[in-house]
């Protein structure tokens, strides 16, 4: 809220004697995180003295009262300082990870602690309890608060079968109330340029973080109750069948869980301006460190799924569908592009069996041929149908050599689905299966104990524009400071079928995107994901093989990122570099732009080749139309792009 350092101040002054403060600092000094202790426990952060937010009210609501307990004794503080790298087992952003803070862990007479971290970027804290009994957690409190001029970016969204699939909206932090609501990342934009953006990690039998509307445009923390009763139906998607899993009641609390545990990372990334967004990985780091002996099977890679191409091939001799023969022919698709996987899509099954194929598609035959052409076989599951065929399933795949799974219609985000997510990962990690989540919330942290879980879905992404408008390039220019500051997105870039705001047109069957060519190839580069999918029928990227193989040459993996510029749901330009090679994406709203590109990010005295496309002289008009050309370029060389309306701009500098 506007005046809330005043009320913050008053609040103090009407403390009893019995209060304290106790201070942390980032590791710059810049940020300070001041936590107040009386009957309850509030936090203040500032950057150079000026306030961000505050937190007030930090506790647990359980069925033995609050944790922290009201008027708990503080017995003592610990500290600590670390400075190290971490290197993980998949390269989504770099290769090394710098995990640098401080912390400070408050532990309290009842038995319960917090632990505060301050990174440069960042602060984070969670609850620790250390009880012998079992906890029913009613609520998980806490109170935001930062000025009321402050513009709130974030999924309005009030379904307790939520997908996290939602367009973003925007309001002023005084104008958030209580009909408001919505799923994390949310992103705060300061009046002073500060940037704030809500995560959270380590998320483990416990339901995930929402933001809710309080008083005077404070938000306060929300999750959805445990689940009592279910109604599980089949449904018909495009014709397959398959089953869904909803809530119809729950109980009155959002946990049951063991006494000694540690509870989430609530974490706030800060930011000086937009553009430092796209480098946090807060999320990655507060997560749990990885429970995989051996990572040397997990292969993250190019996939093709059969979604929208069992409906778009032509040109050959034979019906495409679920089928022996389209899938030989994806699979060829696959080796002769040098991709990695092929996913079979909805359709797969035969009746709801995880077990058994439909009766045109030879599995042990598909399977023999995918060995022989070097190719993963995927498949698509319902959560629904794995949850109840488990482990006869999971051995089945095993038994046919399948490769990775991707997981779809998870649609919530309480206790038994974090459950269920984290055995799922188990699962398929012990049979040497990488998994794609779809239908479920973001990035939690998973990734970094089961790295096995390469990307997922909590995004609108390519397949809504069969069916809405929504993902206009507007939402594209977006992603990369809200929802892939969290973790991987399965945007699904690199469609061929590409059209202008005039021309765009919904069609379910064959999808098309909202903007250029250039645009759609480029989000390979600027959507950060370790999996990557195509989205159109092989025989588009045969007609356009000029696009098609540049595209699926780009790597899915980065030793190093560096953001250049951007402005939320404006454009943005990303340069990441895999080995000695680096690719520049960059994309733009509805409106046309000139951007100023600086390549101080090479190496100096050397000559690079610089292979790029742009967009056409008539992409205004056909967003087709593309120019693709090949030069050279030095460090320090600065190049004018210019990008038409949803326009794009791609290289790769070698």
């Amino acid at each position: 809220m506007k005046n809330k350092p005043v009320l913050f101040l008053s609040l103090l002054i009407c403390l009893s004697s019995n209060a304290r403060e106790i201070v942390i600092k980032s590791p710059d000094k810049n940020l300070k995180a001041t936590i107040v202790l009386s009957d309850k426990v509030m936090a203040k952060v500032c950057d150079n003295d000026r306030e961000l937010f505050t937190i007030d009210r930090i506790s647990l609501i359980t069925n033995c009262g609050s944790i922290p307990a009201e008027q708990v004794r503080l017995k003592k503080v610990q500290r600590r300082t670390v400075n190290s790298t971490i290197v993980p087992v998949v390269k989504e952003k770099r290769a090394i990870i710098p995990e640098i803070y401080n912390e400070m862990i408050l532990n309290f007479s009842d038995n319960s602690s917090i632990i505060f971290r301050l990174y440069d970027n960042g602060f984070a804290y969670r609850i620790v309890t250390n009880f012998s009994r079992e906890l029913t957690i009613k609520e998980e409190s806490a109170i935001y608060s930062f000025d009321s001029n402050a513009k709130i970016t974030y999924q309005q969204d009030h379904s307790p079968n939520s997908n996290c699939e939602r367009p973003y909206v925007h309001k002023l932090a005084g104008e958030w109330g209580a009909e408001d609501m919505g799923n994390l990342p949310i992103l705060v934009e300061l009046p002073s340029s500060k940037r704030l953006l809500f995560l959270e990690s380590d998320v483990q039998d416990y339901p995930y973080m929402w933001l809710k509307g309080g008083v005077q445009g404070d938000m306060k923390m929300f999750q959805w109750n445990c689940p009592k009763d279910y109604n599980i139906y089949d449904i018909n998607v495009n014709q397959d069948v398959t089953r869904v899993k909803q809530v119809v009641s729950r109980y009155d609390y959002i946990a049951k869980v063991q006494g000694s545990r540690a509870f989430p990372w609530r974490i706030m990334a800060i930011a000086n301006n937009d553009i430092d967004l796209i480098n946090c990985q807060l999320t990655y780091l507060l997560a749990s460190e990885l429970k995989i002996t051996d990572t040397s099977w997990i292969k993250p890679g190019w996939v093709i799924l059969d979604w929208w191409s069992r409906y778009g091939i032509y040109g050959v001799d034979f019906e495409s569908g679920v089928n022996t023969e389209t899938a030989k022919y994806m699979i060829d698709f696959v080796k002769e592009f040098g991709m990695q996987y092929y996913l079979f899509d909805l359709g797969w099954a035969y009746k709801n069996s995880l077990i058994k194929t439909t009766p045109k598609l030879d599995m042990d035959e598909v399977m023999r041929y995918a060995q022989e052409k070097g190719v993963g076989i995927m498949l698509w599951v319902a959560s629904a149908l794995l949850d109840e065929q488990m482990e006869i399933a999971m051995d089945q795949f095993e038994k046919w050599g399948i490769k990775g799974l991707k997981i779809d219609f998870i649609d919530r985000s309480d206790q038994d689905v974090s459950r269920f997510c984290w055995r799922v990962a188990e699962e398929a990690a012990k049979r040497k299966m990488i998994l794609n989540f779809h239908g479920i919330y973001i990035p939690d942290g998973i990734r970094r104990a089961y790295p096995n879980v390469l990307t997922r879905e909590a995004l609108m992404e390519f397949e809504y524009n069969g069916f809405s408008d929504f993902v206009t390039p507007d939402h594209d220019c977006t992603l990369p400071f809200i929802r892939n500051v969290a973790g991987p997105q399965d945007y699904i870039p690199g469609t061929m079928m590409n059209a202008t705001k005039k021309n765009f047109r919904q069609n379910n069957d064959t999808p098309m995107s909202q903007g250029t060519r250039v645009h759609s190839m480029a989000m390979a580069v600027i959507s950060e994901s370790p999996m990557q999918m195509l989205p159109d029928a092989p025989t588009l990227y045969y007609e356009e093989e000029e696009c098609g193989r540049f595209l699926t040459r780009i790597p899915v993996e980065w030793d190093e990122t560096k953001p250049l510029q951007g402005k939320v749901g404006d454009y943005v330009a990303i340069a990441r570099r895999n080995g000695d090679e680096w690719y520049v994406g960059a994309i733009t709203d509805w409106t046309p732009r000139k951007l100023i590109l600086d390549f101080d990010f090479l190496d100096a005295g050397k000559n690079y080749t610089i292979e790029l496309f742009r967009d056409g002289p008539n992409a205004s008009k056909m967003a087709v139309d593309y120019v693709k050309e090949i030069g050279n370029v030095q460090k320090g060389k600065r190049m004018e792009i210019d990008m038409a309306p949803g326009g794009g701009w791609l290289a790769r500098i070698y």
